[in-house]
């Protein structure tokens, strides 16, 4: 995946709300970017770090700009929360995922019977698979952690995936880190134990995990390798 738009330079000053971030551009100028995350950011918000930008004027739009990118102690991170969906989704139009082969068909947006919404159904022909996708910017002494805020949403996604294996179906929990530093994930229990009890849960009754760590330069990402996980 590629940003068509030019990438455009400065440092972060500070985030207004969930959706704003404040820059300071190359020149001195200050602008107000949106920001494609409702996460808190932990790591990736300090003022002065840097970030990459880009443009776009259309008519409609609070903010020319979207933060894209900030720079990391040990690389370039990736903020926008829509491009893990655009990465499977090219994945699974493909060869597949690590451990999901490659589908007859994709649906995005799956709404379920009950209630709710899951990110992709997977037909197999004789199988369904459900899959919801998390992207994960938080990470501490090489460790990914999620969520970085509580979250009764990511909770309520681990029981539908829960539910739908019990009604015979397949399901994936996928988390895809958005920077090359970690080495592990783990749920952050000490910030959210009761998702960190529903990822446990849902794992020991039948939703798979799978992790996989973005390649990340700017102004491209890829997929690139699996990582471990400890639910523990």
């Amino acid at each position: 995946m590629r940003y068509s738009f030019p990438l455009i330079p400065g440092r972060f000053l500070r985030r207004k709300q969930r959706f704003l971030a404040e820059v300071e551009l190359a020149g001195g100028a200050r602008v107000w970017a949106h920001v494609p995350n409702t996460g808190a950011l932990r790591g990736c918000s300090s003022p002065g770090q840097e970030v990459l930008l880009t443009h776009d004027g259309r008519p409609g739009r609070k903010t020319e700009y979207t933060w894209r990118f900030v720079k990391g102690p040990q690389g370039w991170i990736c903020l926008d929360t829509l491009a893990p969906n655009r990465l499977v989704a090219e994945a699974l139009a493909r060869p597949g995922l690590p451990g999901i082969f490659k589908p007859l068909q994709v649906r995005p947006e799956v709404t379920l019977p009950q209630g709710g919404r899951l990110d992709f159904a997977l037909d197999f022909g004789e199988k369904t698979a459900f899959v919801e996708v998390k992207s994960v910017t938080w990470v501490e002494d090489g460790v990914a952690l999620f969520p970085d805020g509580i979250t009764s949403r990511g909770r309520r996604h681990l029981q539908d995936l829960a539910d739908l294996v019990r009604q015979g179906h397949l399901a994936w929990q996928v988390f895809v880190v958005q920077r090359e530093d970690a080495r592990l994930l783990r749920a952050a229990a000490g910030l959210d134990p009761d998702y960190a009890r529903e990822l446990a849960r849902a794992a020991k009754n039948g939703v798979k995990i799978l992790v996989i760590q973005e390649k990340v330069t700017p102004p491209e990402i890829n997929l690139a390798s699996t990582l471990p996980y400890d639910l523990t």
